[in-house]
């Protein structure tokens, strides 16, 4: 019986280049370049990005629309995210996170609910737990404030594993 063949996946890149262009395109590559400088690690495939085997967004295509997005999915999905705020402490990336909060959509079939819930000092009803804070086509000003959210959960990461060793 023959081996099973490994599913191989294109870079990002090339995927990308397939359906992006312009802005778009440049966006992302400068998204990637953030990513590695990073040394945040771009699972292959579903393009899941981790820090320390810890989820910190994922990034999804959309070829219909030739757009892309990342999807900060840990914001309300994971209970170890309670003490999120204390992190968040620039009004800039405050406002960000506010004005991106998908509270009634829900973008993924396999929901795992909705909740009421105060986010940096806002209440939001029905916030869905699947993908709650979601950046389609950042633009420039998006992307730094998404790089910003990431860093701060880069480091909420790191802390909680160092917390962890103690």
């Amino acid at each position: 019986m023959p081996e099973k063949q490994k599913k191989v996946h294109p870079k990002p890149e090339e995927r990308a280049q397939k359906c992006l262009s312009g802005n778009e395109l440049k966006n992302f590559s400068d998204f990637i370049e953030f990513l590695r400088d990073n040394k945040l690690s771009l699972q292959p495939g579903n393009l899941v990005v981790k820090h320390k085997n810890k989820s910190v967004c994922h990034v999804r295509f959309n070829d219909s629309e030739h757009s892309w997005e990342v999807r900060h999915s840990h914001f309300t999905r994971e209970n170890w995210f309670q003490d999120y705020d204390k992190y968040i402490t620039d009004d800039e990336l405050k406002e960000f996170i506010l004005a991106h909060i998908n509270a009634p959509l829900c973008i993924d079939r396999g929901c795992n609910g909705r909740q009421n819930m105060t986010i940096l000092g806002k209440h939001f009803d029905a916030v869905c737990n699947c993908w709650s804070l979601t950046v389609k086509n950042p633009d420039g000003a998006a992307l730094e404030c998404s790089k910003k959210l990431i860093l701060v959960i880069k480091k909420f990461i790191a802390d909680l594993a160092a917390a962890s060793k103690v």
